[in-house]
């Protein structure tokens, strides 16, 4: 006989070939009480062992029993890796290994007696053996460091002590300790109620009013000037203007003539 994977049947299973990732992970939650793999380590690495090797015989296209026998060769080696049926310790690698070789070998037998087919072909079963190698014996110690160290449960917390000031022990701020009769100091008083006015009053001052506000008109009107003045204006700037420069220019000649005069002085009593 070959082995079953006693967890679900061959009706279950061949439903579990029908669903998708996200739904065959729901599933196995449920059956192996995973309920906390978000936060535990164990727990999320039980999950994606049996996940992916579920969905890794629905890719090989195997029939319920064959996938059943997967997930019941997957439980047998995990269940060695933790403790050991007979000696109550964790089976070492050659032992488990040994124990995969001898349950993959018994897939190939058949008896005349009963009948019965082999379960997998020798394709399928190199298939079988590297897939076993590359997931589960080849990380045989990091299952074997996960099974036998204790993890501690982390705290997700810090806690920090805050000192707090006592507020009897200061000087209130400067906004707070300054009475509220001082904000009234800086404002302006308030503009005092002008005495109500009669009617005749009140045209008599609408009628001056536009008469005053002409008159600033009329001063405010600057004066105009015509061509000639505008000539006469410039003319006499640009006259300013030319004095100012012939003057330090002449200066300037005057500070050169003296200065190559006294060189040429100098050079003069040098020869004699």
């Amino acid at each position: 006989m070959f082995l079953e994977w006693t967890l679900l049947p061959h009706g279950e299973i061949a439903v579990l070939l029908k669903l998708s990732a996200d739904d065959v992970q729901l599933k196995f939650e449920d059956i192996f009480c995973l309920k906390k793999h978000q936060t535990c380590l164990k727990e999320a690495a039980l999950l994606d062992y049996f996940v992916g090797g579920f969905w890794w015989a629905k890719e090989m296209n195997f029939t319920c029993q064959q996938s059943s026998f997967i997930m019941a060769l997957l439980q047998l080696l995990l269940d060695n890796i933790k403790v050991h049926s007979v000696s109550d310790k964790q089976m070492p690698f050659a032992e488990n290994f040994k124990a995969f070789t001898q349950n993959l070998l018994a897939t190939r037998m058949s008896s005349s007696d009963t009948a019965v087919n082999p379960l997998f072909d020798v394709d399928q079963i190199k298939s079988i053996t590297d897939y076993f190698k590359s997931s589960l014996f080849q990380h045989y110690r990091l299952y074997q460091f996960l099974f036998t160290q204790p993890r501690e449960e982390m705290i997700l917390r810090m806690e920090r002590s805050i000192d707090v000031a006592n507020s009897a022990d200061f000087a209130a701020p400067l906004e707070e300790g300054m009475p509220p009769e001082l904000d009234d100091i800086g404002l302006a008083p308030s503009p005092a109620a002008s005495p109500p006015q009669g009617k005749e009053e009140c045209l008599i001052k609408n009628e001056e009013e536009p008469k005053e506000y002409q008159q600033g008109e009329i001063h405010e009107i600057p004066e105009d000037y015509g061509v000639e003045d505008v000539q006469e204006m410039l003319g006499d700037v640009t006259k300013e203007m030319l004095a100012k420069l012939q003057a330090d220019f002449t200066e300037r000649l005057r500070i050169l003539e003296d200065s190559y005069v006294s060189r040429f002085e100098l050079c003069q009593s040098l020869q004699c």
